[in-house]
């Protein structure tokens, strides 16, 4: 559909130093604590939102012609050891540095359109947030296809154009600490290159893959992909 909420999830998390224990997947791209959603479709902003929340790609999608949006939560121990590998092997975190996962969380956007009902230009994106007992979360944003940026309700033409997307996360407190990795970040077409850079530390990076660790508060905000490379890790 067009604006719905997908789901309101059980699944207890901390996340940026408080716990949770419900999370709302929006269609537009967007992830928030509690079980009342956002819902805006045009992206304002980290900086405007006053509630926890998680954008992988926060802006007008419309699946009414186009694609899906699905979750899966999972505790399979093949699939959480692998998820496991895979952040010891960004370089961001060492290996004693990671407790066991116990959880994770999978809401993939699969070739979905955007608004009004368009299908001509398609993104496919995901979100994993993992964590173990509460005490250590991640998430990773994953990129594979972005065609389009912008719906027609803010201000996009043939999808590009008008208000770009937002992508990062924010505490929602007055006033906000937010990660925004989109701002002032377009590429001449306005599409965020998201599908070619990363901010892990591999030796050749996956290019369309970011990781953070945000349970803790944050204690710093507006990051942008020129800064990737200095995105903080554990410590």
């Amino acid at each position: 559909g067009d604006d719905n909420v997908s789901q309101v999830v059980n699944f207890a998390v901390r996340f940026l130093g408080n716990d949770y224990t419900t999370l709302s997947i929006n269609n537009n791209g967007l992830v928030n604590t509690g079980n009342t959603p956002f819902t805006a479709y045009t992206p304002t902003g980290f900086s405007t939102l006053n509630v926890p929340s998680i954008g992988v790609y926060w802006a007008d999608v419309d699946t009414r012609t186009a694609g899906d949006v699905t979750y899966r939560v999972t505790t399979d121990a093949t699939f959480l050891a692998t998820l496991t590998a895979d952040l010891i092997a960004t370089g961001n975190y060492a290996p004693a540095t990671i407790d066991t996962l116990n959880k994770a969380l999978v809401i993939t956007w699969n070739l979905v359109g955007y608004y009004n009902r368009h299908n001509d230009k398609l993104n496919t994106f995901q979100l994993v947030i993992t964590t173990n007992n509460q005490q250590q979360t991640f998430i990773l944003f994953q990129y594979e296809r972005l065609e389009w940026t912008t719906g027609d309700a803010s201000g996009g033409s043939n999808g590009l154009g008008g208000t770009l997307p937002s992508v990062g996360y924010t505490n929602g407190m007055n006033p906000p600490i937010y990660v925004d990795l989109t701002r002032d970040t377009a590429s001449n077409t306005g599409i965020p290159p998201l599908t070619l850079i990363s901010n892990t530390n591999y030796v050749n990076p996956v290019a369309g893959e970011y990781v953070f660790r945000v349970d803790r508060p944050l204690t710093c905000c507006d990051v942008t992909p020129s800064r990737l490379e200095n995105v903080p890790t554990s410590g």
